[in-house]
């Protein structure tokens, strides 16, 4: 496999926390969510920020770090009914669930949840129904659980606005766009870590400047610009394309053209 090739695998989409690259807002919101769970009062948390913003990979990697310390859950696919939560709930502690009645299985999680130090994400949350959303805020107002929910910046915001949950104690917690120094660092350091330290060089400023400009910051997009930006190098070495051999303005650009992210 040609080194271009390799560096391409390293950017490709994928939710490995082995991988997990902390921009400032990330570690503010672990920070968060941290001081948050050592409190006594146990509310909704809301996780909200742009697709691509990195909120799948922050909730698998607190999956990773905490898994020792608390009890973790994560849902990633919320396409349940709330009796799918409870029995889901209940498995998880080794509860061998019968029957569906499901005020006897809300008071039983509760009385197991509420014991414990625990944290139950929920991925894309803005894809819950609203019998669902509706069945969380009555698990939360029993204040035996802990929920993280995250979002899409733009549905969660309008789902927070709903009553049911503007009146009731929560906290947001939002992810923003990728700095340029954050997109220099992260792309150096994955370079390295690779063992390619040559080709940072060839990755200059000013190319991961224009990067960062046309992914707006976002991660998941930025990432893409330089996973295509490698099979591209790949492509044009292995036929000897003289003008496109090595990381520059116009490369970038057709990466972004393939990334979908730029149009003709």
């Amino acid at each position: 496999m040609s080194k271009w090739l390799e560096a391409a695998d390293r950017f490709e989409e994928r939710r490995n926390s082995d991988e997990y690259f902390e921009v400032q807002s990330a570690l503010g919101a672990i920070e968060k969510i941290q001081t948050l769970l050592n409190g006594a009062f146990r509310q909704l948390i809301f996780l909200i920020g742009e697709p691509g913003s990195g909120k799948s990979f922050l909730l698998n990697h607190l999956h990773t770090i905490w898994r020792e310390k608390r009890d973790i859950i994560l849902i990633e696919t919320p396409f349940l009914t709330p009796i799918d939560l409870l029995k889901k709930l209940l498995t998880h502690k080794g509860v061998n669930v019968n029957g569906s009645d499901m005020e006897q299985l809300r008071m039983e999680a509760t009385q197991l949840y509420g014991a414990t130090d625990h944290l139950i994400m929920i991925d894309e949350a803005q894809l819950l129904s609203t019998e669902m959303r509706e069945f969380i805020r009555i698990l939360s107002d029993s204040k035996a659980f802990w929920f993280i929910i995250a979002m899409h910046r733009s549905e969660g915001e309008a789902i927070l606005r709903a009553p049911h949950f503007k009146s009731r104690p929560h906290r947001v917690i939002e992810l923003f766009p990728l700095t340029t120094i954050e997109a220099k660092n992260y792309i150096h350091s994955e370079l390295i870590r690779m063992g390619f330290s040559e080709i940072i060089d060839e990755i200059t400023p000013k190319l991961i400047a224009k990067a960062h400009r046309l992914s707006e910051g976002n991660f998941r997009n930025f990432k893409k610009i330089f996973y295509h930006l490698f099979h591209l190098l790949h492509y044009t070495n292995a036929h000897n394309k003289a003008k496109y051999l090595r990381p520059s303005s116009c490369t970038i650009t057709m990466a972004a053209m393939n990334a979908e992210l730029l149009h003709d």
